[in-house]
Protein backbone atom coordinates (compact mmCIF):
# COMPACT_ATOMS: atom_id res chain seq x y z
CA UNK A 1 0.00 0.00 0.00
CA UNK A 2 1.46 3.33 -0.76
CA UNK A 3 0.22 7.08 0.22
CA UNK A 4 0.40 10.61 -0.71
CA UNK A 5 0.41 12.44 2.30
CA UNK A 6 3.11 12.91 4.58
CA UNK A 7 2.99 11.89 7.62
CA UNK A 8 4.47 12.12 10.85
CA UNK A 9 6.12 8.83 13.00
CA UNK A 10 3.05 8.51 15.10
CA UNK A 11 0.47 8.43 12.25
CA UNK A 12 2.90 6.21 10.99
CA UNK A 13 3.30 4.16 14.12
CA UNK A 14 -0.78 3.89 13.68
CA UNK A 15 -0.97 2.49 10.09
CA UNK A 16 1.77 -0.23 11.33
CA UNK A 17 -0.68 -0.83 13.98
CA UNK A 18 -3.61 -1.28 11.50
CA UNK A 19 -1.70 -3.97 9.49
CA UNK A 20 -1.02 -5.30 12.46
CA UNK A 21 -4.66 -5.93 13.16
CA UNK A 22 -5.59 -7.36 9.58
CA UNK A 23 -2.51 -9.62 9.25
CA UNK A 24 -0.39 -7.92 7.35
CA UNK A 25 2.54 -7.60 9.56
CA UNK A 26 2.13 -11.65 10.20
CA UNK A 27 2.19 -12.01 6.70
CA UNK A 28 5.66 -9.74 7.03
CA UNK A 29 6.86 -11.65 9.84
CA UNK A 30 6.37 -15.10 7.81
CA UNK A 31 7.70 -14.45 4.37
CA UNK A 32 10.99 -12.58 6.09
CA UNK A 33 11.89 -15.37 8.99
CA UNK A 34 11.07 -13.36 11.70
CA UNK A 35 11.26 -13.96 15.56
CA UNK A 36 10.34 -10.34 17.06
CA UNK A 37 8.90 -7.35 15.31
CA UNK A 38 8.20 -3.97 17.76
CA UNK A 39 8.45 -0.66 18.15
CA UNK A 40 9.97 1.75 20.87
CA UNK A 41 10.83 4.76 21.53
CA UNK A 42 9.32 8.51 21.69
CA UNK A 43 6.48 7.86 18.62
CA UNK A 44 5.81 4.49 20.60
CA UNK A 45 4.73 6.59 23.19
CA UNK A 46 3.07 9.22 20.84
CA UNK A 47 4.83 12.14 21.83
CA UNK A 48 4.18 14.68 19.51
CA UNK A 49 7.82 15.63 19.22
CA UNK A 50 8.60 12.45 18.07
CA UNK A 51 11.33 12.51 14.63
CA UNK A 52 11.07 8.79 13.55
CA UNK A 53 9.64 5.32 14.23
CA UNK A 54 11.87 3.09 16.48
CA UNK A 55 11.74 -0.93 15.14
CA UNK A 56 12.77 -3.72 17.19
CA UNK A 57 13.52 -7.10 15.04
CA UNK A 58 15.28 -10.34 15.62
CA UNK A 59 15.17 -12.91 13.01
CA UNK A 60 15.16 -16.29 13.08
CA UNK A 61 18.20 -17.32 10.70
CA UNK A 62 19.10 -15.18 7.51
CA UNK A 63 18.86 -11.43 7.94
CA UNK A 64 16.68 -9.52 5.50
CA UNK A 65 17.23 -6.05 6.89
CA UNK A 66 16.95 -4.13 3.68
CA UNK A 67 13.52 -5.81 2.63
CA UNK A 68 12.19 -5.52 6.02
CA UNK A 69 12.79 -1.70 5.73
CA UNK A 70 11.36 -1.44 2.26
CA UNK A 71 8.03 -3.09 3.60
CA UNK A 72 8.01 -1.10 6.45
CA UNK A 73 8.20 2.45 4.64
CA UNK A 74 5.47 1.00 2.20
CA UNK A 75 3.12 -0.13 5.36
CA UNK A 76 3.54 3.26 7.10
CA UNK A 77 3.90 5.61 4.16
CA UNK A 78 7.00 6.49 6.68
CA UNK A 79 10.62 6.96 5.74
CA UNK A 80 12.21 7.94 8.95
CA UNK A 81 12.48 4.13 10.68
CA UNK A 82 15.27 3.27 12.84
CA UNK A 83 15.98 -0.18 12.93
CA UNK A 84 17.33 -1.70 16.06
CA UNK A 85 18.54 -5.80 15.20
CA UNK A 86 18.11 -7.10 19.34
CA UNK A 87 20.41 -10.02 17.52
CA UNK A 88 22.90 -7.66 17.37
CA UNK A 89 22.07 -5.60 19.75
CA UNK A 90 23.70 -4.58 23.39
CA UNK A 91 21.99 -5.28 26.59
CA UNK A 92 20.73 -1.89 26.97
CA UNK A 93 19.39 -1.60 23.60
CA UNK A 94 17.57 -5.03 23.72
CA UNK A 95 16.20 -3.80 27.20
CA UNK A 96 15.23 -0.44 25.82
CA UNK A 97 13.75 -2.03 22.39
CA UNK A 98 12.05 -4.83 24.23
CA UNK A 99 10.62 -2.93 27.04
CA UNK A 100 8.18 -1.25 23.57
CA UNK A 101 4.97 -2.53 22.36
CA UNK A 102 5.13 -6.02 20.16
CA UNK A 103 3.71 -6.27 16.83
CA UNK A 104 4.77 -9.90 15.97
CA UNK A 105 6.02 -13.07 17.52
CA UNK A 106 6.93 -16.24 15.76
CA UNK A 107 5.51 -18.14 19.05
CA UNK A 108 3.17 -17.21 21.38
CA UNK A 109 4.86 -15.89 23.83
CA UNK A 110 7.82 -15.04 22.89
CA UNK A 111 8.14 -11.20 22.96
CA UNK A 112 7.96 -11.47 27.02
CA UNK A 113 9.90 -14.09 27.11
CA UNK A 114 13.14 -12.11 25.52
CA UNK A 115 11.91 -9.04 26.99
CA UNK A 116 12.53 -11.04 30.61
CA UNK A 117 15.75 -12.35 29.34
CA UNK A 118 16.55 -8.47 28.32
CA UNK A 119 15.99 -7.11 31.57
CA UNK A 120 18.07 -9.72 33.40
CA UNK A 121 21.02 -8.86 31.42
CA UNK A 122 20.59 -5.26 31.59
CA UNK A 123 20.75 -5.60 34.96
CA UNK A 124 23.00 -8.55 35.74
CA UNK A 125 25.70 -5.87 33.45
CA UNK A 126 25.07 -3.24 34.66
CA UNK A 127 28.12 -3.33 37.15
CA UNK A 128 30.18 -3.78 34.08
CA UNK A 129 28.86 -0.63 32.68
CA UNK A 130 29.74 1.03 35.86
CA UNK A 131 32.88 -0.24 35.53
CA UNK A 132 33.96 0.51 32.14
CA UNK A 133 32.32 4.13 33.00
CA UNK A 134 35.02 4.87 35.93
CA UNK A 135 37.82 3.38 33.63
CA UNK A 136 37.40 5.89 31.11
CA UNK A 137 36.39 8.64 33.99
CA UNK A 138 40.13 7.97 35.37
CA UNK A 139 38.66 6.52 38.79
CA UNK A 140 39.75 3.91 41.45
CA UNK A 141 38.01 0.47 40.19
CA UNK A 142 37.74 -0.95 43.55
CA UNK A 143 34.12 -2.16 44.07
Amino acid sequence: MTHDAPVGPVEALDRLLEATADGRVDELGDRLGLRLLGVFGSAARRDPDAADLDVAVSFRGERHLLELIDALVQLTGFDRIDVAVLDAADPVLRARALVGMGLFEDRSGEWATSQMAALAEERDTAWLRELDRRALAGEPLDR
